[in-house]
């Protein structure tokens, strides 16, 4: 009687097997091999869902989001609510911010530096610091690091084992940290940046099924302020 049971269970387990590979076609889905990193592709453009995290001494807030940016400094966040509205949205471009919110038919706009210092928001300014002039990935490097320097100061690249930019350190006392790698279409992409700036401010987003180097509608990084109030940035408070 066992033996029967036994032969009757593995025809049904047979019988199974055969209707999933009908149903699927008899094919099973395989992950999708990367393409290896290209040297010297460079990041263009980014458009992805994020999360995003935001620790200063005095507040930590964070959200979810999509995020688009285009080389060299131009970005557009989006804040969702809960349930899926717009909760606050900000455009950047080289050290210029707005911050729109809807729900209020207001903006506030103004240089980085007139952020109110015990704004939540205030970390975000080293948003900027996403935008790297050297490719994120080359074999050269591997395992070292080079310094530069710009108008703003000296900035110092890490390298890892593979060649892959993983820190930036800035001489005013900011860090920027790129962490799991992955490859569209040969360009390397960080799924994680953390910032870092000397006050103890942390800023962290994930991305999540980026589009990277694809065109950017242009309107998607310009604010639209028609019959929206506009306030200066060193009003800026809070949502």
């Amino acid at each position: 009687m066992m033996i029967k049971m036994e032969r009757h269970k593995r025809s049904l387990s047979g019988i199974a097997l055969w209707a999933l590979l009908l149903l699927t076609g008899g094919c099973v889905a395989l992950p999708k091999a990367q393409v290896p990193f290209r040297p010297g592709a460079t990041l263009e453009t980014v458009a992805a869902m994020v999360t995003i995290s935001v620790k200063t001494p005095q507040v930590n807030t964070g959200g979810h989001g999509y995020m688009v940016y285009q080389r060299p400094d131009r970005f557009h966040m989006v804040i969702l609510t809960p349930f899926g509205t717009t909760a606050l949205e900000t455009y950047s471009s080289d050290d210029r911010l707005t911050i729109v919110i809807p729900s209020k038919g207001e903006a506030y706009a103004g240089a980085f530096d007139e952020m109110p210092i015990e704004s939540p928001l205030r970390g975000w300014r080293m948003i900027r610091l996403m935008a790297v002039d050297e490719p994120l990935f080359d074999p050269v490097k591997k395992g070292t690091s080079e310094k530069s320097s710009k108008a703003t100061g000296e900035i110092t690249s890490f390298y890892d084992a593979q060649g892959l930019l993983e820190r930036k350190k800035f001489s005013s006392g900011e860090e920027v940290f790129f962490r799991d790698y992955q490859s569209a279409e040969g360009v390397p992409f960080p799924s994680v940046i953390e910032f870092i700036d000397r006050n103890g401010a942390r800023v962290k987003i994930t991305f999540e099924e980026p589009e990277i180097n694809k065109p950017v509608d242009n309107a998607a990084l310009v604010p639209n302020l028609e019959g929206i109030t506009i306030l200066s940035l060193a009003s800026f408070k809070g949502m």
